[in-house]
């Protein structure tokens, strides 16, 4: 790990829409077993996070509650990144992995009891919302992050629908932050959207009423 630096501040610069298709993630297979490992549940977020990779994970949870009947449907928000999203901002971490993440709720679930994965991907691309100058030439321009939001149930793999949620429009550039030697000088940062943001994109699924 390089040397850290720490730089003052010099000065600062959409719907919901039904997956027709009903796709499902693949690659997933069941372990055949008389037993309860017929059935396989989540045991911490990243059983769920799978449903997220290219692929789609190794095993279908098909030990997961069905989604059915009344909402709020249980649902945890992941990528294919390790720490994809900011965990103050997003429901990562899961309950229970850390000291500092929240109770279980909606969109903080016991994974074993998630209906939904909901798998967001950054576009890459977005307005920009300030720059940030600071000492030693070392700047970060500041984005409006813009992503796309999959949703698939836990139970079967099932894809049923897209989304897309854009991030803060607003940033305000900190009077001091450290840097490594190591990082590069000039970056691109995307700003995330907040959990309310998610909460209004995920209503249509999460707050359904499924037969």
């Amino acid at each position: 790990m390089g040397l850290a630096l720490l730089a003052s501040a010099c000065s600062s610069g959409d719907g919901a829409k039904p997956d027709p298709s009903s796709t499902s993630v693949t690659s997933a297979t069941t372990t055949p077993s008389a037993t309860a490992a017929a059935h396989p549940v989540a045991t911490d977020a990243s059983d769920l996070q799978a449903y997220c990779y290219q692929h789609g994970p190794a095993t279908l949870l098909t030990g997961q509650p069905a989604y059915r009947g009344k909402g709020p449907h249980p649902v945890l928000l992941a990528t294919s990144n390790p720490t994809p999203l900011s965990a103050n901002q997003t429901p990562l971490p899961s309950p229970g992995e850390t000291p500092t993440a929240p109770a279980y709720d909606t969109y903080h679930p016991d994974p074993a009891k998630a209906q939904l994965v909901a798998c967001v991907v950054n576009e890459g691309k977005g307005k920009l919302v300030t720059t940030c100058n600071y000492s030693n030439d070392y700047v970060r321009y500041f984005r409006q992050g813009r992503y796309d939001v999959t949703v698939y149930e836990v139970r079967t793999g099932r894809r049923i629908g897209t989304t897309k949620v854009v991030g803060d429009d607003r940033y305000t550039c900190s009077a001091q932050q450290m840097f490594f030697q190591s990082e590069p000088k000039s970056k691109t940062e995307w700003l995330d959207p907040s959990l309310p943001a998610f909460r209004k994109a995920l209503s249509p699924w999460v707050n359904a009423s499924k037969p």
